[in-house]
């Protein structure tokens, strides 16, 4: 794949129509920052900002915003010879995106590549990104998935990416509830729908994981590590450490030959 041309954040008027009869020779991907009135093929859509769309070659296709300005992010892809799309992807059908923001930086840095990488690199720079983004329409929300699911997967996948990295400060169900402006229940229901695990089991498993590299790469003492995996006490972390790995935390250093002071 190559990038023909493209654009992030294009702003039309309100009076901006764009058709294509008889579709383009090359596939086309348009991410939504508007409402857009959408024909493509036989079939009518009425797309929201967050939908994208990707028209396969050769297919017709009218759309423009009948509520104002147009924007969008978009970009023509080029195929090299005998080359063809996922076969898993959506095409000619709008859906929604898990994250519109990576899909557009995605985009951004295939333009940029395209316009200023010299050519030792450009092919695989290019290769790499285009691989991510697929991948990213490939795996964005399909119609099975609630739209109430839809609209906090990606704040809570940020919130989870967070206290993995931040195991140390306070994290608890009603703190996240509150950051999302919902229930404590209502966030319960949602986490273990997105994660497939409970939020406390999972904040549990996340420090024990955290504490286990610990354990097996530095000179940490147990008191250190029950601090930095967010542990009031050295008592509490021992019993929970003991609890899910079956051994005590130096028992568990001494069988993976934890590095030690010189």
């Amino acid at each position: 794949m190559y990038v023909i041309k493209g654009g992030c954040g294009a702003h039309h008027s309100a009076s901006f129509q764009k058709s294509w009869p008889n579709g383009l020779e090359n596939p086309v991907l348009l991410l939504l920052r508007s409402n857009g009135d959408f024909s493509v093929g036989d079939a009518h859509f009425l797309l929201e900002p967050g939908d994208a769309i990707l028209i396969a070659p050769h297919t017709p296709y009218h759309y423009y915003n009948p509520y104002g300005e147009y924007i969008d992010d978009w970009m023509h892809i080029g195929l090299e010879d005998g080359e063809q799309l996922p076969g898993d992807l959506i095409c000619n059908k709008p859906f929604k995106l898990g994250d519109r923001e990576a899909c557009s930086t995605l985009i951004r840095q295939l333009l940029w590549e395209s316009a200023y990488t010299g050519e030792r690199f450009l092919k695989q720079n290019t290769d790499a990104l285009f691989t991510v983004l697929m991948n990213h329409l490939i795996a964005a929300p399909r119609e099975n998935t609630s739209l109430d699911e839809n609209t906090y997967t990606e704040r809570l996948k940020d919130i989870r990416f967070r206290i993995q990295h931040t195991l140390s400060e306070e994290h608890s169900i009603g703190l996240h509830a509150k950051e999302l402006g919902i229930s404590e229940s209502h966030f319960q229901h949602l986490y273990t729908a997105v994660f497939g695990v409970p939020f406390q089991q999972d904040l549990i498993r996340m420090r024990i994981a955290n504490a286990e590299f610990a354990l097996q790469t530095t000179d940490m003492t147990v008191s250190e590590i029950a601090e930095l995996c967010g542990y009031g006490s050295e008592v509490h972390f021992f019993r929970q450490f003991k609890q899910y790995k079956g051994m005590t935390p130096a028992k568990y250093r001494k069988l993976h030959h934890a590095v030690t002071k010189p």
